[in-house]
């Protein structure tokens, strides 16, 4: 059965009134790996993740002398090999990224800012370089991968001091990170990723074409999705101040069609160069955000 209390602490509700994103970015992932239980996950870096019968050879400091007790047969501990890489998160910044839907927790930058805190202190924890850029109009934060943890704590800074504000400029933030981003490697892009529906596939195969795996998380808020507004509504373009007026009743079947296929052009984007891709409404649980990284980044190995 699911842990109801583990849901509830990685509910958008629950980690959005944790001002401090450090001690977020703690209790979701510690949270998270401690709901794992039995998962291959169980270790990270050099630690103990399973058993295995004994082998005549084996070193005898890795048998399990309890379990030798209570079984009365020997088991040996397997521990995976630590190994490190380089991980860069990329987040949008720009004013469409600030919406908040009615009911939702948060806005769609602090929703990827979670999302980004708990990768960073998660791929922090497995021993791997991790870097943070943030971008709309210009590059806003530039944190280049470090070794370790040495970079966690100015991540966590610059991730508390973002704020949504101008427009997005995808192509300079990702030309800027690819000459960057040298050392092979895995890039995480964090966006509403309005404005890259006909350029996207070509970024990420730049990025492919210089060995770096790819994991693409579309933001968006549940509003923008179903459009369940019922009275006239006056929509106003957060980047560039446009505005129409309209009864959302008569254009919701043709709207939702719309973003459907919004959002299956960035997926058909990145599927077809080999990128992972998922929908991150604002109100999805963060576990399973943390889960598709474990997953690739365990593939990569």
């Amino acid at each position: 059965m699911p842990n109801t209390n583990l849901a509830e602490l990685l509910s958008p509700a629950t980690l959005a009134r944790i001002d401090n994103y450090s001690l977020l970015a703690r209790l979701a992932v510690e949270g998270f790996i401690s709901g794992l239980h039995r998962s291959l996950y169980h270790g990270f870096g050099s630690e103990f993740f399973q058993y295995r019968s004994y082998v005549p050879g084996d070193d005898l400091k890795y048998v399990d002398w309890k379990v030798y007790g209570r079984r009365d047969k020997f088991y040996t501990k397997v521990f995976q090999e630590e190994t490190n890489m380089n991980c860069c998160v990329l987040i949008d910044a720009s004013a469409s990224m600030g919406y908040q839907g009615r009911h939702a927790a948060c806005t769609k930058l602090h929703y990827g800012c979670m999302i980004a805190a708990s990768l960073a202190y998660l791929a922090a924890r497995q021993g791997d370089n991790v870097g943070l850029y943030a971008y709309s109009e210009t590059l806003r934060t530039s944190v280049p991968p470090r070794r370790r943890t040495g970079g966690l704590p100015r991540i966590m800074t610059e991730l508390q001091r973002l704020e949504a504000s101008g427009v997005a400029d995808h192509e300079r933030a990702l030309g800027y990170v690819g000459e960057q981003f040298r050392r092979r490697g895995l890039l995480i892009h964090i966006s509403d990723m309005h404005g890259l529906e006909g350029t996207l596939a070509r970024h990420i195969k730049r990025f492919r074409f210089a060995h770096h795996d790819c994991i693409v998380f579309q933001v968006l808020d549940p509003d923008e999705l179903d459009l369940p507004f019922s009275r006239t509504t006056r929509f106003i373009d957060s980047e560039t101040s446009a505005q129409i007026a309209t009864a959302p009743d008569l254009i919701r079947e043709h709207y939702q069609r719309s973003i459907r296929s919004f959002t299956a052009d960035i997926r058909d984007a990145c599927l077809s160069e080999s990128a992972d891709y998922l929908l991150a409404r604002t109100s999805d649980n963060v576990g399973n955000l943390l889960a598709a990284y474990l997953h690739r980044r365990e593939a990569l190995h």
